[in-house]
């Protein structure tokens, strides 16, 4: 049922994110349109400020001015301002745009030649549609992310992966199990929805959502700039091998990764190994919400500490499928999923 709800919640994230992406770029293509349309002198026919109930029993406002034009032989009224005028804005902002456009002033109208009703006051993009990839970029990426959580539950459903779907190398009588605590994709997925949310309080408020171009720019670059060094980095930090579990059966040893608090490299002498079990990890939050995680982790004798956790899964599934390929490649004995050992964080 979680897989389940998880198809289901991403579709309906998806859509939402992919609708208001092409209500987006029509808007903009129309709003660069109109820097070529016809233009003509017109009159303002009415001006005010509207309120409207906003969220947490704030108001928002709006700016409606009406207009009228005569386009050929015929006369028209018109009401957008842009666009990509938001449908509410800040008190200042719209007091400030009708107080420049009171009843009886003379103002140019850009109108589209081929539809002549259709008109705009305010022609072009302007600085604000550059803070449009970093408002939307959170969304993009949490769209991102459950795209690839579907595709690997998918994978998982249809093909059941071996070990829990880690990836192994073999090499001779040395196998190498790529544990890494974080993805390279979660990584870098992350690094930019957070600093793309961050940019909003940072560069579009104090500037009223009109950053310069190179502010803009510069804005942009650092959150996908960043986005792409943590992946890279965290691709590297795994294909170096330091997150591997190291099996190698010539000499009969395990070597540690370094995860989990292990600062320098431990081999362990297969000997050593008593069993596989799966902690079961209890997670508190600040507000009293349970949840829990499942580490395969060694037994050991004549070891400090006598437990080494190798991974943590959410999936309790895949935690048993990684310690029962791990038990039986070393040679031990798995304890007993169904009372796995217990820690709390």
């Amino acid at each position: 049922m979680a897989g389940v709800f998880l198809i289901f919640f991403t579709l309906l994230w998806s859509g939402f994110v992919l609708a208001f992406d092409g209500w987006t770029a029509r808007n903009a293509w129309k709003q660069f349109e109109s820097g070529h349309y016809s233009s003509v002198l017109g009159k303002v026919a009415a001006s005010q400020v509207k309120s409207h109930p906003g969220a947490k029993r704030g108001r928002t406002y709006t700016a409606e001015i009406t207009y009228v034009y005569t386009a050929g032989t015929q006369e028209f009224a018109g009401r957008r301002l842009r666009y990509d005028y938001p449908s509410s804005a800040g008190y200042a902002d719209a007091f400030d745009l009708v107080g420049v456009h009171p009843v009886g002033t003379a103002v140019t109208v850009f109108y589209n030649p081929a539809q002549p009703n259709d008109a705009v006051l305010f022609p072009g993009l302007d600085r604000s549609f550059f803070m449009l990839p970093l408002f939307l970029t959170p969304f993009h990426m949490v769209m991102l992310g459950f795209w690839c959580g579907c595709a690997t539950w998918l994978r998982e459903k249809w093909f059941r992966p071996v070990a829990g779907g880690v990836k192994l190398i073999a090499d001779g009588m040395v196998t190498r199990v790529r544990l890494p605590q974080w993805s390279a994709c979660w990584g870098g997925l992350g690094t930019a929805a957070g600093l793309a949310f961050i940019s909003i309080f940072a560069v579009g408020i104090p500037t009223n959502m009109h950053p310069s171009l190179p502010l803009a720019l510069a804005a942009i670059g650092l959150v996908y700039g960043a986005g792409l060094a943590v992946f890279l980095w965290q691709r590297s930090k795994i294909n170096s091998g330091i997150d591997d579990l190291v099996i190698d059966e010539s000499s009969r040893t395990l070597q540690l990764p370094l995860t989990f608090d292990r600062q320098a490299p431990v081999t362990v002498n297969l000997a050593e190994v008593q069993s596989v079990g799966i902690e079961k990890v209890v997670h508190c939050s600040r507000k009293g919400n349970v949840s829990y995680t499942f580490a395969p982790t060694l037994r050991l004798s004549g070891a400090e500490p006598a437990l080494q956790k190798l991974a943590d899964w959410s999936d309790h599934t895949k935690a048993g499928d990684f310690a029962q390929w791990l038990g039986k490649q070393i040679g031990v004995p798995v304890e007993d999923e169904n009372s796995p050992l217990t820690a709390r964080v």
